[in-house]
């Protein structure tokens, strides 16, 4: 069945809205910051380090830990030579701790299966001919 003339894929209804179409772009060029900034970062770091904010001339980067923002504020004059040799100018880095969500974990509820009723499988075990089945069914019983 052909999609109704009133369609409009998801991506040209964004880029139509003027406040999403900002978003979008900014989460565009904060992807772009973001690649730039972690091939010029220690492979270790890299991975960690996200742009989130440009605001006055400031590029802010968020790291999850102390440690690594400590890491990363050490490279703060080579990121900004960086950026600057990608035509992306900033009077500054501000590097900002945001710790990783928790996962929130409920304690394990132990399984609490009732016991194989035993007397159904003696009978099954008593119906079968002698065998490689007969035998198992055998163990399962004493395991019970």
């Amino acid at each position: 069945m052909p999609p109704p003339q009133s369609f409009n894929p998801l991506a040209r209804a964004i880029e139509t809205e003027p406040h999403l179409a900002a978003w979008l772009r900014r989460h565009r060029l904060e992807t772009a910051l973001t690649r730039i900034v972690r091939t010029h970062l220690p492979r270790l770091v890299a991975g960690q380090v996200r742009v989130t904010d440009l605001r006055d001339g400031q590029l802010e980067l968020t790291v999850p830990s102390g440690a690594l923002a400590t890491a990363v504020r050490q490279q703060i004059p080579e990121l900004l030579t960086a950026l600057a040799s990608h035509s992306r100018e900033f009077n500054g880095i501000r590097v900002r701790v945001q710790p990783l969500a928790a996962f929130i974990t409920t304690p394990a509820i132990p399984s609490r299966r009732p016991p194989p009723a035993v007397a159904p499988l003696q009978t099954l075990a008593k119906s079968l001919p002698d065998g490689r089945l007969k035998d198992a069914v055998s163990r399962l019983i004493k395991r019970k």
